[in-house]
């Protein structure tokens, strides 16, 4: 079942990095989609680009093994570090009519009355073997969470740094849902730095979403703003 759920990106479906397991030599995680950490189908693997940036500074591709109903990502390691994955999704654009939606740009339909560009990306920080010190910076996409810690402390705080473009984005909404409780948990606004604090309530998985529109990037005759979602999942215990 793949694409079908597509569309359901525009009402709030996004991907996320999941079910991190590791060892010396690696990793292994999947990628998922679907709404608050519940999978809702799976998507066309020609969509994604998955990277792997390394303690040493290289930038990997690795495979992207579709299953049945999500996709896995092996990472290999060249040594002990942190290493940054990353899924990023290629820009899918959406024109409305009436009520309804249609996959293409504007100019292929009639009395659009809105059309946008939706881009995602999903992020993963994997520690390695004596990982060490961890020095948080963005490295990839144009819409990036960086966490203070590469993991979470239950009775703790996440505190989270949001980029766009490189720069700090102040203002941005940032949605933290807890996998063991189902829901949203918390929404905090990034401050004047681009920081956002909240606390971490239960052990297990976390994802924490922002979404960013841009209706300087745009194309008059494809679609009118472009739509970002950046997903980051941490491990609490």
């Amino acid at each position: 079942m793949r694409d079908n759920k597509l569309a359901l990106m525009i009402k709030g479906h996004e991907i996320w990095l999941g079910n991190a397991k590791t060892n010396n030599s690696g990793a292994e995680l999947s990628l998922f989609y679907g709404h608050n950490m519940k999978q809702d189908g799976s998507l066309d693997p020609n969509r994604i680009t998955p990277l792997v940036y390394t303690p040493a500074g290289a930038t990997l591709t690795p495979p992207l093994a579709p299953t049945e109903d999500h996709h896995q990502i092996h990472v290999s390691a060249d040594g002990d570090g942190y290493y940054t994955v990353v899924a990023d999704m290629s820009a899918v654009i959406f024109s409305k009519t009436g009520d309804e939606w249609f996959e293409g740009p504007r100019y292929k339909f009639k009395n659009v009355t809105y059309a946008g560009a939706f881009h995602q990306m999903a992020k993963r920080i994997i520690p390695i073997g004596e990982a060490g010190e961890f020095k948080g910076d963005p490295l990839h996409g144009i819409l990036e969470i960086v966490p203070r810690d590469p993991m979470a402390a239950v009775g703790g705080e996440a505190r989270l740094k949001v980029y766009y473009e490189g720069e700090p984005l102040p203002g941005a909404e940032v949605k933290a849902v807890s996998q063991k409780e189902g829901k949203d948990t918390w929404t905090m606004k990034t401050d004047e730095e681009g920081i956002a604090r909240g606390p971490i309530t239960t052990d297990g998985e976390w994802m924490f979403l922002v979404r960013h529109v841009d209706p300087t990037k745009k194309a008059s005759e494809e679609f009118d703003e472009t739509v970002f979602v950046s997903t980051l999942v941490m491990e609490a215990r």
